[in-house]
């Protein structure tokens, strides 16, 4: 990442420092109602997974340069507990009252409560085997068209795959310079061509996991979820969650390539 970049990230993601502890409190409290903790301590392991699933569109050689250091580099630079502060510090950035005030109020409702549980359920490590089972047997027992358009407007809405996409291709960014992987012209991250490769196997991977997190939700719950997330109030917070991830994952991504050139500059010396 150029000089500059690194600077203006850096601004966007200073510590809190002199913040109005409601503002502050309300981000907490937002955060915990959203279960962004319970995200961020699934992302290792879930970054690792969706990154390995796009490098499998990489000719052999240039995967057996990523994938040994794929697990190596979410252990490394993906702490939940840091992660989670310069989130804070981004969004405290982008605060805006009313959105805030409005979103709460939503987060707070018994339906709304339910729907966040069954999220935050699917993601534990627990969850993952359970997971696995559960898309193994779709095959069987797949779901019916009106569930898979429910879950891919929840997906669109929220722009879960845009943001898998921005996050798998900066982390392959990174790590292929700092590996000095050469990829070809149509695998290279930054392509729209690798991007339009990714995307429907990062999509596809979307619909599973929302498959099985709302597995025990009615159609009509699902209908209910995917209306509030259309509202303004709720979009500005998924927006605003959604830049604040890509922007700390970029920086963790421009460190973690920096790391790979000491790693790779160990090795030959």
């Amino acid at each position: 990442m150029k000089l500059l970049s690194l600077i203006i990230l850096s601004a966007a993601i200073a510590p809190l420092g002199a913040q109005d502890p409601t503002i502050v409190a309300d981000i907490d409290e937002s955060f915990r109602l959203a279960g962004v903790r319970s995200m961020l301590e699934s992302l290792p392991s879930h970054v690792n997974e969706m990154t390995s699933a796009a490098v499998a569109q990489f000719p052999r050689d240039q995967r057996r340069q990523f994938e040994p250091e794929i697990r190596d580099v979410s252990l490394r630079f993906l702490d939940a507990d840091s992660f989670y502060r310069q989130l804070r510090s981004y969004f405290a950035k982008h605060y805006d009252a009313a959105h805030m005030n409005t979103f709460l109020a939503l987060e707070r409702t018994s339906a709304y409560r339910t729907m966040r549980r069954q999220e935050e359920l699917a993601q534990t490590a627990a969850a993952q085997a359970a997971r696995r089972r559960f898309e193994m047997n779709l095959k069987s027992d797949p779901p019916s068209p009106a569930r898979v358009a429910l879950l891919q407007q929840l997906d669109k809405t929220r722009g879960s795959s845009d943001l898998e996409v921005k996050m798998v291709t900066g982390i392959l960014n990174a790590m292929s310079d700092g590996l000095g992987a050469q990829m070809p012209a149509d695998l290279e991250a930054q392509s729209a061509a690798f991007k339009e490769k990714i995307r429907p196997i990062l999509s596809g991977n979307v619909l599973i996991q929302n498959l099985y997190a709302y597995r025990n939700a009615s159609d009509t719950d699902l209908a209910d979820y995917v209306a509030a997330a259309e509202q303004k109030d709720v979009a500005w917070f998924n927006r605003t969650l959604q830049s604040a991830v890509v922007a700390v994952a970029a920086e963790r991504a421009a460190r973690a390539g920096e790391y790979l050139k000491t790693k790779v500059s160990q090795r030959t010396n």
